[in-house]
């Protein structure tokens, strides 16, 4: 027989509160992973038309350089993770980057991609496009807002503008280049003249407004269809009235002509009978 062991119990809070610790422990050595919570980029490879599956370069960079600034590893990592979603001729271009320059950093990746994939403008003629960039006739606010913040997007990737400094350099080309009768822009050249909101703030002031706008244009829609359904209605009530009675005169006319006859007859008679007495 084996030897009795001995009976070991354990407190249902002491036994939680172990199991608890082990979980947060495995948790922290999850994320101390290098490819805990990593999403990797979409493929690019420079071809034009872009393949399906594929985005044009405005919009994989755009993710690429969000990407590489919040990757929490080191920049061996993150140049492993870049490579990985290259492809054809974009591919080459970090291959031959590498052979020119050895130990080069991610950035770098970027922007070399960026000078053979980009847009050919320079600093200065990017900030004059968006300095003379308006609100066209009948263009929403957002929209007008979105234009520019591309614009200056490529300013920030070219190295002619810090990030810190897009908000105030946003806000000012919207008071000077949107429609003077627009009615949201009346509206904040109200209350925000002297307030340098970020860019989600301002979409979100923007869009809240287009909003209100469309819903009162749909119940001023409404109100009108129903006052001119009104109005026909009424139209109509009228001529029916006028009709019905149109006939009424007629047939009183016709009841009166049958009255006179008859009274024109019965004189006549009356006559020749007086004639022959």
């Amino acid at each position: 027989m084996f030897p009795m062991l001995p009976n070991y119990r354990v407190p249902p809070a002491t036994f939680f509160t172990t199991f608890w610790k082990l979980v947060e422990t495995l948790a922290k050595n999850s994320a101390a992973s290098p490819n805990y919570g990593y999403r990797k980029l979409r493929f690019y490879s420079g071809k034009v038309p872009v393949p399906t599956g594929e985005e044009d370069f405005e919009a994989w960079i755009d993710q690429a350089v969000q990407a590489v600034e919040e990757w929490e590893v080191a920049d061996t990592v993150k140049r492993q993770r870049f490579i990985e979603s290259l492809r054809g001729p974009a591919s080459d271009v970090i291959r031959n980057l590498k052979r020119d320059k050895p130990g080069c950093t991610a950035a770098e990746y970027l922007e070399a991609l960026q000078e053979n994939f980009g847009g050919v403008e320079d600093c200065a003629e990017l900030i004059h496009k968006f300095s003379h960039t308006y609100q066209k006739e009948g263009e929403e606010l957002s929209t007008y807002v979105w234009r520019l913040d591309k614009i200056i997007h490529q300013v920030i990737l070219k190295g002619g503008m810090q990030p810190s400094q897009a908000s105030k350099a946003l806000m000012d080309q919207i008071f000077k280049g949107a429609l003077p009768l627009d009615p949201i822009m009346l509206r904040f050249q109200t209350r925000y003249q002297n307030t340098r909101l970020t860019y989600s703030k301002l979409i979100k002031a923007i869009r809240e407004e287009e909003a209100l706008i469309k819903a009162k244009k749909v119940v001023n829609a409404s109100h009108t269809a129903f006052t001119a359904e009104v109005g026909t209605l009424c139209v109509a009530d009228i001529q029916t009235e006028v009709l019905a009675l149109k006939t009424q005169m007629l047939q009183m006319m016709e009841l009166m002509t049958l009255l006179s006859a008859k009274d024109t007859r019965t004189e006549a008679v009356a006559v020749a009978s007086n004639r022959g007495s």
